[in-house]
């Protein structure tokens, strides 16, 4: 908190003169360094000193912290707005992929067959041959982890399609709330609405929900993570039904998270799936200028399936645009090279803010190379002098 307060001795009764206020700050972070608390104070004293000297004010209060400002004395903790109270709903909608679109390695559509396979044989499992004596809610919680646009949401659909059922997708953002609490809260209605619904849940970017709870949190962000993933856990444990979770980036999952999960691994697409990629987002419709070849466009790696749809896209919107007739080659590549352009490295500045050009860098190498060699001699000559003035001074005579 910090205060501003004013004496009897230093206000005058008479003409309301003030001298140097009396500012008192308390309750930094421990672990904000000192040097920073410092600049922090001299910043704030300045700016209060010119505000009480321009407008004379009454004695005031200043509060700063992080969260929810606390009620003062006598006045009520500060309630949610009505509209905010309601916990979200979350709709399922139709699968809008099927098995045969997809484009995977074999490895990789075996390993979905498998995850389909536990569901549809459930009922025999556990209800016929009566496994739900030892596990009383079976769920089955899927990771497909891989880069980006690598098949990872079709794949998904594509499972709720072959099972019949529709498919509820959420992101974390979706389940994530300013108020302490609501997280757990919306987390679990996610989970209630797919088993109402009868759906399979799809969570998509779960990297951070996935990852290892914090032993120790130090902020309120973090307890709200450690109290989602523990609800995430006890929600697995009752859920009876499939969970998918999909994550972009290699991570460190929690072990107790790890344990209830089946990995299935995505890669980008070789030669043969590239090939099959093109000629699936080349549909008979597209008028294709008969310079366009599979094989060639197959030959460009490095690419996923998502690249190749948004080239096909953009070739196609271009060719529309400037009305020609057909989509050609040149078009199909400087789109697909346009995706894979990363962006620009950011400029070397010089002293003044201005950007070197390739001339003036090597300018600049060399005059360091020429002060260095310089400053070597410079040195060595220094050493020479004093090894030739020791020696006199120990030839002469006394």
């Amino acid at each position: 908190m910090s205060r501003h307060e004013r004496g009897l001795e230093e206000h005058g009764a008479d003409n309301g003169s003030w001298s140097t206020p009396r500012l008192f700050l308390s309750g930094f972070p421990a672990d904000v360094p000192d040097r920073e608390l410092v600049k922090f104070r001299v910043r704030l004293f300045a700016m209060l000193g010119e505000i009480v000297n321009h407008y004379r004010p009454d004695p005031f209060t200043l509060s700063a912290g992080y969260g929810t400002l606390p009620p003062r004395p006598g006045q009520e903790a500060p309630r949610r707005p009505p509209e905010e109270e309601q916990t979200p709903t979350f709709s399922t909608v139709e699968p809008l992929y099927t098995f045969d679109q997809l484009v995977l390695p074999e490895e990789t559509v075996s390993r979905l067959l498998d995850c389909v396979s536990l569901v549809e044989v459930a009922p025999l499992v556990f209800d016929t041959w009566n496994l739900r004596s030892i596990e009383p809610h079976p769920s089955t919680a899927v990771n497909f982890r891989g880069p980006p646009g690598t098949g990872k949401t079709m794949a998904a659909h594509a499972i709720a399609h072959r099972l019949g059922r529709r498919i509820l997708s959420c992101r974390l953002s979706d389940l994530e709330s300013k108020y302490h609490g609501d997280g757990p809260k919306n987390l679990a209605a996610l989970f209630a609405a797919a088993k109402e619904q009868h759906a399979v849940l799809f969570v998509d970017e779960a990297e951070s929900l996935l990852s290892r709870r914090f032993a120790q949190p130090q902020q309120a962000a973090e307890s709200a993570i450690n109290s989602m993933r523990t609800e995430l856990l006890m929600a697995l444990d009752t859920f009876q039904g499939l969970v998918i979770f999909a994550s972009n980036l290699p991570h460190s999952y929690d072990a107790a998270v790890e344990s209830r999960l089946l990995h299935v691994d995505f890669a980008l697409p070789d030669h043969a799936a590239r090939r099959r990629i093109w000629q699936t987002h080349l549909p008979a419709e597209l008028p294709v200028h008969e310079d366009v070849s599979l094989e060639e466009l197959a030959d460009v790696g490095d690419v996923s399936g998502r690249d190749i749809k948004l080239a096909v896209i953009l070739a196609a919107v271009g060719t529309a645009r400037r009305r020609q007739d057909a989509v050609s080659r040149d078009s199909l590549l400087a789109a697909l090279k346009e995706q894979r352009t990363p962006p620009p490295a950011p400029p070397v500045p010089d002293g003044s803010g201005a950007e070197l050009s390739d001339e003036g860098k090597q300018s600049v190498a060399e005059q360091l190379r020429r002060r260095l060699a310089d400053t070597k001699a410079d040195s060595g000559a220094g050493h020479e002098d004093a090894s030739a003035t020791d020696g006199g001074d120990a030839d002469t005579p006394a």
